[in-house]
């Protein structure tokens, strides 16, 4: 320690030079530097922390206004058709290779539906919160309704089982009014759906399993039973019609049925 003290004594001596160091300026330098230090730090710690706060808002807005991931629920049918139940009773068919995906926090009082493919929807009612199903194209708001959605790149079809639909475009607000029997199609580029000539009353049967005839002839039905079950089936009796239900389940029963009630062979090719 004494010979630490002695080097330190040495240097003053050596250096020191009276007058030279005035430990008054000194001093009120020191306090110049360390104040405007502290003037300069303040400000950047409140743009810190102002950054910091626009950034919490920020973020907060966003998953208030979006949810999280893992808020939302998705539902796919794979290779073949599947059925799902939704929060609020309502059920949705899905065509092979068809997706469903809905908020499911806060569904029932939002009932908003994202979907791809063709998918069968029999909406339980409830006026003060209509349901609203969006596609690529097109958006569908119901009360409630049985109806089916077919959504492509290119185009969005609408077919109506039962109830009232309001069609139209994903960005418009008039559309056109949809109701039981009734189709349109949304053709990608136009601002409005074209009211079309309903097709079979059957296209839904791969949703609900049923097939409906009402006076129809034997060739009409041959015909949408071989786009059904992909299969050729004819008959040389074609001056008859058909009335009656039945179900998809088997192909061979449905052609026993109507060869049994109309007398006639039908044929597989």
């Amino acid at each position: 320690m004494k010979e630490i003290e002695k080097k330190c004594l040495d240097f003053v001596l050596r250096y020191y030079k009276f007058r030279r160091f005035d430990t008054n300026k000194a001093i009120r330098r020191f306090e110049e530097r360390t104040t405007q230090v502290r003037a300069n730090y303040r400000p950047y710690w409140y743009s810190g922390v102002a950054a910091t706060i626009l950034l919490f808002v920020a973020f907060s807005f966003y998953f208030y206004n979006t949810g999280s991931k893992d808020d939302w629920t998705r539902l796919a049918s794979g290779d073949s058709i599947e059925t799902f139940l939704l929060p609020d009773s309502t059920a949705v068919t899905l065509f092979p290779k068809s997706t469903v995906t809905y908020q499911s926090s806060d569904f029932r009082n939002k009932r908003h539906i994202n979907m791809t493919g063709k998918v069968f929807f029999a909406v339980t009612k409830d006026a003060k919160h209509p349901f609203e199903v969006y596609g690529q194209l097109s958006r569908v708001t119901v009360l409630g309704t049985r109806f089916q959605v077919s959504e492509s790149s290119q185009e969005s079809n609408v077919y109506v089982v039962s109830g009232k639909v309001l069609f139209a475009a994903k960005e418009q607000q008039e559309g056109v009014i949809l109701t039981e029997g009734m189709e349109a199609t949304l053709t990608y580029g136009k601002q409005k759906p074209e009211v079309v000539a309903p097709g079979s009353i059957n296209q839904t049967a791969w949703a609900t399993k049923t097939f409906l005839f009402d006076n129809t002839p034997i060739s009409e039905v041959l015909s949408e039973l071989s786009a059904f079950y992909h299969i050729q089936l004819t008959t040389d009796d074609t001056g008859k019609s058909l009335n009656g239900e039945f179900t998809t389940n088997s192909l061979d029963e449905i052609i026993d049925l109507i060869e049994n009630v109309l007398q006639i062979k039908i044929q597989k090719r």
